[in-house]
């Protein structure tokens, strides 16, 4: 990576359009994409800051740099932007949970594997300052950057499934069932789903977001891909796909909450609408609670209170996944599976 030098007007310019289209995503340094120069200048001084990106950014990317150019227009100044703003302020950035999307969906570790030598390679060919005038719009292509030929040397598996896309896939396909009962109001939906919920799995915050927009038919929230059709292997493809939406949050999560004995910061880049509206409305001011009061009724907000005091408090009995939870999971998705087949009668 070369060194970039930039002119004032150009280092105003990369942060306010950053914040301006909201890509950048963090609890406390940037809730709803908008980042304090203040802030982060400060952090970067005492922690380590290290940018995940999700998959449609690093696929962007690698085309980006495949064939020289995007047909979109706007995603190829958005990539270069997002490259202008680590490389400026000397951030790390990681790829690795799109590579474990990626993998997971192929059910192959060695492609993502060739991806991450591939993503390395890219911050080692470009000149720095080719990034900055992609963005500003002076020049439309950028060299070509050579495909690897073997891939990068890691012990990781990246089309293993971890625990939380398992739990999430458990989660969409019980979603699904729901949205298929048309006899069940939003209320009652939502209901069924935080019973569900507490009695097989651990409750994600951003879940219970999606869920709850989802059932009241918020602008922009999306039900898995397919799940309005009766074939039931494209449902469980979509609702795979809209479990990695989540698990993004989840997985980042864990690293938040452990950041204040940790030497790095996290932070989470993303240019999708749906995912961007379900972390504001996760980490924004007030929180789950405050979505709640606003996509239901008064009183349809008290039953669900009542329902997540009674399952949070210390009688609660939290579900057993046993000596292999993968397993478990792996059971519950059968199950739900099931479900759902007895719904569409197939």
């Amino acid at each position: 990576m070369s060194f970039l030098v930039m002119e004032g007007d150009e280092v105003d310019y990369i942060w306010e359009t950053i914040c301006k289209i909201q890509l950048i995503f963090h609890p406390k340094y940037s809730r709803e994409g908008s980042i304090s120069y203040k802030e982060i200048s400060e952090l970067k001084h005492s922690k380590k800051i290290i940018v995940l990106l999700d998959r449609n950014l690093l696929s962007g990317q690698l085309k980006l740099a495949r064939d020289g150019f995007l047909k979109d227009d706007m995603e190829m100044r958005i990539i270069a932007l997002l490259m202008t703003w680590i490389i400026m302020n000397n951030f790390s950035a990681s790829a690795g949970l799109a590579l474990l999307e990626y993998g997971t969906k192929i059910n192959d570790s060695i492609e993502p594997k060739k991806e991450l030598k591939e993503f390395n390679n890219i911050f080692e060919y470009y000149h720095s300052m080719i990034w900055l005038r992609l963005a500003e719009g002076e020049i439309n292509s950028i060299p070509i950057c050579l495909l690897p030929v073997s891939p990068y040397i890691t012990q990781i598996n990246y089309n293993e499934e971890d625990h939380h896309l398992l739990m999430h896939t458990a989660e969409m396909l019980h979603l699904v069932y729901l949205q298929k009962r048309r006899d069940l109001s939003p209320i009652e939906k939502m209901i069924e789903f935080l019973k569900w919920n507490y009695k097989y799995l651990l409750i994600s915050e951003s879940t219970i977001v999606y869920v709850a927009m989802l059932f009241t038919n918020q602008s922009g929230i999306k039900a898995p891909k397919n799940s309005g059709c009766n074939d039931i292997n494209k449902i469980i493809n979509g609702c795979k796909n809209q479990a990695w939406d989540l698990n993004y949050l989840s997985n980042w999560s864990c690293f938040h909450y452990a950041e204040e004995t940790m030497d790095e910061i996290f932070m989470f880049a993303t240019n999708d609408v749906q995912l961007k509206m379900i972390f504001i409305n996760t980490y924004g001011e007030g929180g789950v609670g405050a979505l709640i009061e606003a996509v239901f009724s008064r009183s349809d907000s008290k039953k669900i209170f009542e329902l997540i005091k009674e399952n949070q408090g210390i009688k609660r009995v939290k579900p057993d996944f046993g000596a292999n939870p993968k397993q478990y999971f792996r059971r519950l998705i059968e199950d739900e599976t099931l479900r759902l087949k007895k719904e569409i009668h197939v």
